[in-house]
């Protein structure tokens, strides 16, 4: 459960070497298996390909237990426990806590990526928001014109490339069809239960 399971466990050795990794921590950030790189390295290395947290991680300190909050590039938001053992070593421990109730962003925004992909994947995890979809419409869609025709419960986010999407959640087919259609999108893309906002941008 420890090595395949939902929690990102991770070791380091004193002088900030990763000695051990579990899956779920190196595909976080997209570490291959054995890679043990120095903890500045992976936070650059992170940084420069577009994966992991989506600012600078804090810097470690020398207290022996903290926690943090942290928003990830995929949309994620991981609680950490940063532990320092006796002999120097220091753990990480990471829990993803998208799914927590949190305040929906005020409606009739445009959204940034990173913010649309957090509610994106708050959305996901939570099963009120099922079935659920998105309209991916061109990025010279006008903004207001779009905004003003959608739903309160609806979200917009304009994504990297510059296309805008509308996630549709508590929407079935036939009425995300609908919606689609009035709104002028290019696409309409189901989400399938279990992925990740990542997995589903990927697709739209």
């Amino acid at each position: 459960m420890l090595a395949d399971g939902p929690l990102l466990l991770a070791l380091f050795d004193a002088d900030e070497h990763l000695l051990q990794a579990n899956a779920a921590y190196r595909q976080a950030w997209g570490l291959e298996a054995g890679a043990a790189p120095v903890w500045a390295e992976m936070v650059e290395a992170a940084q420069r390909s577009g994966v992991g947290p989506a600012d600078r991680p804090p810097r470690r300190g020398r207290i022996a237990q903290r926690s943090y909050e942290q928003a990830w590039r995929d949309g994620r938001r991981l609680w950490w426990v940063e532990q320092i053992r006796p002999d120097g070593t220091w753990t990480l421990t990471g829990v993803d806590i998208s799914s927590l109730n949190r305040p929906r962003p005020a409606a009739g925004l445009l959204l940034p990526a990173q913010a649309g992909r957090e509610l994106l994947q708050s959305l996901l995890a939570d099963p009120r928001a099922w079935p659920l979809s998105v309209a991916t419409l061109p990025a010279a869609a006008d903004v207001g014109v779009l905004l003003a025709g959608i739903r309160s419960e609806d979200g917009c986010m304009r994504l990297d490339d510059g296309r805008l999407l509308v996630l549709l959640p508590s929407t079935g087919p036939a009425q995300a069809a609908a919606l689609g259609e009035r709104l002028g999108a290019l696409a309409l893309t189901e989400a399938v239960w279990g992925e990740s906002a990542a997995a589903l941008l990927a697709r739209a």
